[in-house]
Order: C-alpha cells, then sequence, then structure tokens
C-alpha cells in the first residue's frame, strides 16, 4: 500500500502544485505547532523521481510545548493530503553536517 501512496503522490506532481498544495495546508499545519513549514530535497529542487518522498521541516516556538506526537500529526496530515510518504524533522533535527546546505536550498511555505 505504501507503494501505491508513492506512485499515486508522484503521478504528475510539480514542484509548484506542491506548494501551492502546502500552503493550502497552512492554517492546519499551524494549529498543530508549526511557526514555518519549509520545502527542501528533490521535490524543490524539481528532480523527484518514481521513489522521492516529500521532505519537510518545521519551526516551532519554543516557548510552547511541542513534542514528537505533535511533529507526528503534522506528518500524518500531510501524508493525508498527498497521499504519499512525507519526512519531517524539525530544524533543530537537521544533522549538523547537512543543515547549511538544506536551509540554503530550503524553499519557505509560511
Amino acid at each position: 500500500m505504501a507503494l501505491l501512496r508513492r506512485l499515486r503522490w508522484n503521478a504528475g506532481m510539480t514542484k509548484s502544485e506542491t506548494i501551492t498544495r502546502l500552503k493550502q495546508q497552512a492554517d492546519a499545519v499551524r494549529a498543530l505547532g508549526a511557526t514555518s513549514l519549509y520545502l527542501f530535497g528533490s521535490v524543490a529542487r524539481n528532480e523527484a523521481g518514481p521513489s522521492s518522498d516529500l521532505d519537510l521541516f518545521i519551526d516551532h516556538d519554543s516557548g510552547n510545548a511541542f513534542s514528537l506526537v505533535d511533529l507526528a500529526r503534522i506528518k500524518l496530515l500531510l501524508e493525508d493530503e498527498f497521499g504519499g510518504d512525507v519526512d519531517m524533522t524539525t530544524r533543530d533535527s537537521l544533522h549538523p553536517r547537512l543543515r547549511d546546505r538544506i536551509e540554503q536550498s530550503a524553499i519557505r511555505i509560511f
């Protein structure tokens, strides 16, 4: 089933369409605790292939409680929206050696 979901998500979805659909989910993602959402990886570079997933990272207000459960809720929301795999993390959890490159190439959704 995961393979079918991935294939459905990649079928004809452009970078522009992905960004538009992510922006349509902005209020729901904010309601789950994100203060910003960024797209990176192969979809952001317009290089997505049949086995690509959607790579995203968020920022959240460190003054408010935010947990892995909240991150998982955002991930599931977007997987339901896109019908495919979403690789979701926080900015703070980006790999230290890759963080600068990811941040420079990321596209801010909100």
